[in-house]
Parts: structure tokens; sequence; C-alpha cells
């Protein structure tokens, strides 16, 4: 009997620890340039700045949330974390990128789900009049 209890053991606790799944989507806007003042001359002062901003949600055992909380909302943070602009300037080529990761265990039915992370990327040209 005992030959049996330690591999047994072992495929359990395999079972029970090893079937973690990780799911991840993705969405994206672009706003191009249309705001733009097409009959002004304006110039490139940096290209690509990024604002971010990320909230992880856990569901414990107990059915209790433990969240890391975006105050004004993910897109509001992360546009805040854009650099400030100057007299003249202008966000252009925005894009708004949104990853929401799920991890939780395989069950029969689906996965049962206990993190959530959502995560919001500002990436953005910054343009000025002269």
């Amino acid at each position: 009997m005992k030959k049996f209890i330690i591999p047994l053991s072992a495929v359990l606790a395999f079972l029970f620890f090893s079937c973690t799944v990780t799911q991840q989507t993705y969405r994206f806007a672009h706003h191009g340039t249309d705001s733009i003042k097409t009959n002004a001359n304006f110039k490139y002062v940096a290209k690509n700045v990024l604002g971010k901003a990320k909230s992880t949600i856990k569901i414990s055992a107990w059915n209790k949330l433990k969240q890391q909380m975006a105050t004004d909302g993910l897109l509001a943070e992360a546009k805040g974390n854009l650099p400030s602009l100057k007299a003249n300037q202008a966000y252009a080529n925005l894009s708004i990128d949104e990853l929401t990761t799920t991890k939780g265990k395989q069950m029969q039915g689906g996965v049962n789900v206990n993190e959530i992370t959502i995560e919001v990327v500002v990436s953005a040209d910054i343009i000025e009049y002269e």
C-alpha cells in the first residue's frame, strides 16, 4: 500500500497545483492626424511618447476582492502619465491599447478565473505649431 501513496500523492499534487490557465485579449483604437491643422506649419517635437496604467483584481478563495484601484479610470490615468504639453503643442497620432490578462484554474466546465489584470497604454506624437 505504501508503494502507491507517494506516486498517487504526486499525481494529485500535479493535478491540483499545475493547471493554471492564462488568457490574454487585446483591443486597440487609433486616432490619426484628423485634428491637425493642415494649413498651419508644424514640426514633430517627440515621437511615440507613452502613458501607462494598470489595475489587477485578485479574487481569493474566500471570495474577497483584493484590487489595485485606478481611481480616475485607467484611460484617464494613462493619459495623465503622458508628458505635459507646452505652448502651441498638441498630441497627434494617438493610439490606445488595452490588454486584459486572466489567470485561473482549468475546470471541467471552463476556467475558474482568480486574477484579472487590465493594462491601458496610450502612445502619441507631440507636434508644435510654428
